[in-house]
């Protein structure tokens, strides 16, 4: 049981080292795809936003590793930028609709 748990805590140790050692990047203007491996054959976990800051650690064939929220994802490395930007969710624009019925009716007072 000892010797799991100090696995365990090397490996943790090992992991947040890695992190700490890592390139920071941002992702590019797109939003991108997070999968769990190096390739678009690899399950899809998520989207990163425009100009997210991630933590790259390694690269592999066009793919960069990168850590982000205390977890590992798999983005495509030439949408990565190595400075920061903005980026702002476009605001939802509700529009008025005219109703023409409603406004052809005529009130018999």
């Amino acid at each position: 049981m000892k010797k799991f748990i100090l696995s365990a805590v090397l490996a943790a140790a090992a992991m947040t080292a890695s992190a700490a050692s890592a390139t920071q990047a941002w992702i590019g203007d797109y939003h991108l795809n997070a999968r769990s491996g190096p390739g678009t054959n690899y399950h899809k976990l998520g989207t990163f936003n425009p100009c997210t800051a991630v933590h790259v650690v390694a690269y592999n064939h066009g793919w960069a590793k990168v850590y982000f929220n205390h977890k590992y994802y798999w983005v495509s490395a030439k949408y990565l930028q190595g400075q920061s930007c903005h980026w702002a969710p476009k605001k939802k624009h509700h529009k008025k609709h005219y109703n023409q019925k409603r406004h052809n009716q005529h009130y018999n007072y």
